[in-house]
């Protein structure tokens, strides 16, 4: 069975709407860490749960586990984030990856090496990702931010709002070569296609690339190509 497991940041636990949109055929299991602030304290009051909640989807049949939280996984770099990867396969038994390095293999399979940023977060987080990004080669040339700090707040943002923003991004980026939205609370659904139409660059989001990279776990040709999942999609213009 394509059972997957998904360590996601709020309590609740459940499974991110792009999971069923993008991969219907798979079984999506969910658990909550808890996480409420996008901070580094934040960060670090949850992220010792991590393990323990992949050994529960595990046992539970999962047969691949990612976490699910973009700044979860870049905020301490990226020597914690493939240490944390490795704790993760180790303690579960089965492959696992989390959606910041989702997110960056689908940046190099596009070849995408300087992005115009739109994220979720306040400052503090932000110098974290660009951090980050400049490690993994790859340029954030131009960032606008939405400057949350609760995570209550993300799912609350609607699809308008997030067209918007991410225009008014790409009309003031320079030699950008796509798009990153960064943050997997925000719904990407009337948003990606879209937004991928008007600008007529790839645009890799965290909510879409994390689930398809959990979906790669599973085994070759399982997840379409990158240039499939967040290339330009052909079909009608459309204007935003």
């Amino acid at each position: 069975m394509r059972h997957l497991g998904l360590i996601v940041p709020p309590a609740e636990g459940a499974v991110p709407p792009e999971a069923g949109q993008m991969f219907p055929d798979c079984r999506f299991t969910a658990t909550g860490l808890g996480l409420r602030d996008m901070s580094d304290a934040g960060y670090s009051g949850v992220i010792y749960k991590v393990a323990d909640r992949a050994v529960a989807l595990a046992a539970g049949g999962a047969r691949a586990v990612s976490l699910m939280g973009t700044s979860l996984s870049f905020f301490r770099g990226p020597d914690f984030n493939a240490r944390l990867i490795e704790t993760i396969a180790a303690r579960s038994g089965v492959p696992a990856t989390t959606m910041t390095q989702s997110v960056i293999d689908a940046l190099k399979a596009l070849g995408m090496t300087r992005v115009a940023v739109l994220t979720a977060y306040r400052e503090d987080v932000n110098r974290m990702l660009e951090d980050y990004l400049h490690k993994s080669g790859i340029s954030a040339v131009s960032l606008r931010s939405l400057g949350i700090r609760r995570i209550a707040e993300v799912k609350d943002l609607g699809p308008d709002l997030l067209l918007s923003e991410a225009r008014t991004l790409w009309d003031g980026a320079q030699d950008a070569d796509g798009i990153l939205i960064s943050c997997g609370g925000l719904q990407m659904a009337g948003v990606s296609d879209p937004l991928r139409r008007h600008t007529g660059v790839p645009v890799v989001s965290s909510a879409e690339a994390g689930i398809w990279g959990a979906v790669r776990l599973l085994g070759p040709g399982m997840a379409a190509p990158a240039e499939t999942t967040f290339g330009v999609p052909t079909g009608r213009e459309l204007h935003i």
